[in-house]
Parts: C-alpha cells; sequence; structure tokens
C-alpha cells in the first residue's frame, strides 16, 4: 500500500463534519452489505462491485444469475443499501423510488449496461449475451432487495414488517423481494467505533514509498 493511499484512508475514516461521517458509514454499510452479499454468491453468479465514492441513487449493487447448463440469463437482483436512522422513511421514499425506476423501465439503458458487463464476467459469448439481453428487456427477470440500519439491536419481527410494508407494491411475488435489517444499539457510535477497528487493521500495513 502506498503512503498516499494509506494517508487517505485515514482521512476517510476520520471525518471531522457531520455529512462526511454520513458518507463514511454508508460506506462502510455498503461494503458489509456487499461481503455479505458476495459470500452467498455461486459460481453461476457475477457482482458488481462495491462503490468507493458516494453512492449512486439505485445502484448500491447488480447481481445476475445464469443457468449453468444452458447458459440463460435467470435473475436479475438490483440492491439498494441505506444506513440510516430513519429507517421507514428512507424505505418508504428513495428506496421504493429507485426500485419503481426498474420495474418501470426507466433505468433499462444503465440495467443493460451493468448486465451485459457481469455476463462478460461469467464467460459468455457474444451470441449469449444478446439472447441474455432480449431476455432480460423482453421477460425482466429482475428481483430485489433492500437492506438498512435499525436499532435497538432488539428490533422486532413486528417492526420488521412495518418498516418493509408496501413492499409488494413494487413487485408482487415474494420470493423475488427481500429486505434486510442490520440491528445495532447507536447506529453512529457503533460506525464510529467499526471505523477506528478497519484503520487498525490498514494502519498495520506495510508501506511502500
Amino acid at each position: 500500500m502506498s503512503a498516499a493511499l494509506k494517508e487517505k484512508l485515514r482521512i476517510e475514516l476520520h471525518p471531522e463534519s457531520s455529512a462526511r461521517i454520513w458518507h463514511r458509514d454508508g460506506l462502510l454499510f455498503e461494503i458489509i452489505s456487499w461481503v455479505a452479499a458476495r459470500i452467498s454468491a455461486t459460481a453461476d453468479e457475477a457482482m458488481l462491485d462495491p462503490h468507493l465514492k458516494a453512492t449512486n441513487q439505485g445502484t448500491d449493487c447488480l447481481k445476475v444469475t445464469i443457468n449453468p447448463t444452458t447458459r440463460i440469463l435467470t435473475r436479475v437482483t438490483v440492491y439498494e443499501y441505506k444506513c440510516t436512522t430513519n429507517w421507514r422513511k428512507l424505505f418508504a421514499g428513495d428506496v421504493k423510488a429507485a426500485f419503481r425506476e426498474y420495474v418501470s423501465g426507466e433505468r433499462d439503458n444503465q440495467l443493460a449496461q451493468a448486465t451485459i458487463s457481469l455476463l462478460s464476467c461469467l464467460g459468455l459469448t457474444s451470441e449469449e449475451r444478446e439472447a441474455a439481453y432480449d431476455q432480460l428487456i423482453q421477460q425482466r427477470p429482475l428481483a430485489f432487495q433492500a437492506s438498512l440500519t435499525v436499532e435497538p439491536s432488539g428490533f422486532t419481527p413486528a417492526q420488521r414488517a412495518a418498516l418493509f410494508a408496501g413492499y409488494e407494491e413494487i413487485i408482487d411475488d415474494i420470493d423475488v423481494r427481500d429486505g434486510n435489517t442490520l440491528p445495532l444499539d447507536g447506529i453512529r457510535a457503533w460506525f464510529a467505533a467499526f471505523s477506528d477497528r478497519v484503520w487498525a487493521k490498514i494502519e498495520a500495513f506495510d508501506v511502500r514509498r
């Protein structure tokens, strides 16, 4: 690791302004959520890398899934991650609005570009990618996953149901919509402590001049 990169990471992990603290917490939560999703991914799935800058609404992550035998696209999963102290408002507003843009076709250009790129990572030929594009646009095998921080750590099943109320307005099939929570006691304090742990690992890295 270069000294310049190490110093940049130190600054990013120890922000001084409130806006930068929220950005840091959002980035850390996005990486945590991405790692969790990546661990469960199979050899027939490919995911976008996590962002290393301010999140772009509605494009936190995408995952494509293919049938290993037929090499046909079977699913495109759209992820939204929100590190927030106002989880219900964020889900009912920003998250649902972003998902609606995918369902309506408003984000088809963006969706297709990311999907075709990920299919290349899975080794699909140009002909197979063309067939996958047709499958995507015509049959729209979309799935959605929303992940949000909540508090307290004892967030109940009833609270989770209330948080994701209205999800069916986006897509009726319960098998292709998922909602995850990271329950914490004191969200901002937890991420401040977590960032210190992350920095302790980075600080131990050797530096190349």
